[in-house]
């Protein structure tokens, strides 16, 4: 353990006061295996950096035996985020990114609820189905000093039959335990934007930003109510798809640039405030619509819809071009292992992301420089970066360099061979 830098170790240390002390070893030695690589294969190899009494088999019970608090660890590993990235202050508006991903296990046995899953492309020599798990993670979406986006994992839902990934969402942002005193937007893709996400996220007072099909319909605010009887809630309705073609006097109208494919183009940007029905039983929602349009390429219109009505089109589109960064997260949080836990129970499949999203949270900002920490170049010719998340790893990997606690004169079965070898030498002579 005194392997890690200080700095890594005090951001482990803010998750002491959730479990015991002996639990709290077992989990520092497991980030610690996650960090350098040593757990990617295998829980039990994380044990490297305990010393020569300690039982690897507990951190396997740190899976499935501890009582540990999966929403205690979210809402802690968001708090250290927060406060790491924003330690003069919070600012007006955070922005936090949703989406699921699939993990492929096919030797593992089944847990309750958790069944086979369609698989998205096609590859040869495999079953059309895939046997695993599907995870929705959450993630923060800031911006670094070169006015990058860049996003650090913070909570992960396992999915289960009977549940929708728009209500996982929901659920995740209620156990992150987020300040109430800034304003959150979600940005989530085209397939989880859905009335059901909106429910939840208005109850937290919490908001969306997305992209929406191009045959969604919504309704513009009622320009005449009758003299008589029931007062109008909606107005003229409209496809998302032919919004600009026939109501172009009721958007407004502004252009902007944006880097599309490397190159920073000029788009035209429509939006409109329009109303969103089926949300609520008794009264429309409103929404802000906005049409992105890029000319001189084959590209279809971006439609986004947001509930934040006090976030401005040019500020939303700035926002959903940062959502591409949980994919980068997905391949970052794959290859710290998240495929390769081997565990049968339903509790260690549901802790082991958890941890995987604090190591790469770790990883994450010390590859933006947010947690400053001096870290050995490579000085690889064949791969400039090094301020990403597997070099940053192996950076560190340089750097700490784990001794093997258990060595052959600690071991007992070591200690027997000597003997034996004594012994067999006296005879000998």
């Amino acid at each position: 353990m005194e392997s890690l830098p200080p700095a890594l170790l005090d951001f482990i240390s803010m998750f002491r006061p959730l479990v015991r002390t002996e639990v709290f070893d077992s989990f520092t030695y497991l980030l610690c295996g996650l960090l350098i690589g040593e757990a990617k294969h295998g829980t039990v190899r994380a044990s490297v950096f305990a010393p020569a009494h300690y039982q690897p088999q507990r951190l396997s019970d740190l899976f499935c035996c501890h009582k540990l608090s999966r929403q205690a660890l979210m809402a802690q590993l968001t708090q250290g985020v927060l406060t790491t990235l924003y330690g003069s202050g919070l600012p007006t508006r955070l922005f936090w990114l949703a989406d699921s991903t699939l993990t492929e296990r096919p030797f593992v046995r089944r847990v309750a609820s958790v069944g086979l899953f369609h698989r998205a492309k096609r590859v040869i020599g495999r079953a059309k189905h895939l046997q695993g798990q599907c995870y929705v993670f959450a993630a923060h979406l800031y911006q670094t000093a070169q006015k990058h986006w860049a996003s650090a994992l913070v909570g992960a839902l396992l999915y289960v039959k009977g549940r929708s990934i728009p209500r996982l969402v929901g659920d995740l942002a209620q156990q992150l335990r987020l300040p109430a005193e800034v304003r959150h937007v979600w940005v989530v893709d085209r397939g989880i934007v859905s009335r059901p996400l909106v429910q939840s996220l208005e109850r937290l007072d919490q908001y969306v930003l997305g992209r929406v099909r191009s045959n969604q319909v919504f309704y513009f605010a009622p320009r005449r109510q009758p003299k008589r009887g029931r007062p109008r809630s909606y107005g003229q309705k409209c496809r998302v798809d032919k919004l600009v073609k026939r109501f172009p006097e009721r958007l407004q109208h502004q252009t902007t640039t944006l880097k599309i494919r490397g190159k920073e183009r000029t788009v035209r940007v429509y939006d409109a405030e329009m109303l969103w029905r089926g949300v609520w039983p008794d009264r429309p929602c409103p929404v802000r619509l906005i049409v992105v349009v890029v000319p001189g390429l084959r590209l279809k219109p971006w439609y986004l819809l947001t509930t934040d009505l006090a976030l401005t089109p040019l500020e939303a589109i700035q926002a959903y071009g940062g959502r591409q960064q949980i994919e980068v997260n997905f391949d970052e949080v794959k290859e710290l292992g998240l495929g390769h836990y081997q565990g049968r129970s339903g509790e260690g499949v549901r802790r082991w992301p958890i941890f995987l999203c604090i190591a790469q949270t770790l990883l994450k900002l010390i590859a933006t420089q947010a947690l400053p920490l001096e870290l050995p170049s490579l000085n690889w010719p064949w791969y400039k970066q090094e301020n990403t998340v597997g070099q940053i790893r192996r950076r560190l990997t340089e750097l700490c360099r784990p001794r093997i606690s258990r060595d052959s004169g600690s071991r007992p079965y070591c200690r027997g061979i000597e003997k034996s070898s004594v012994i067999s030498t006296s005879y000998s002579a």
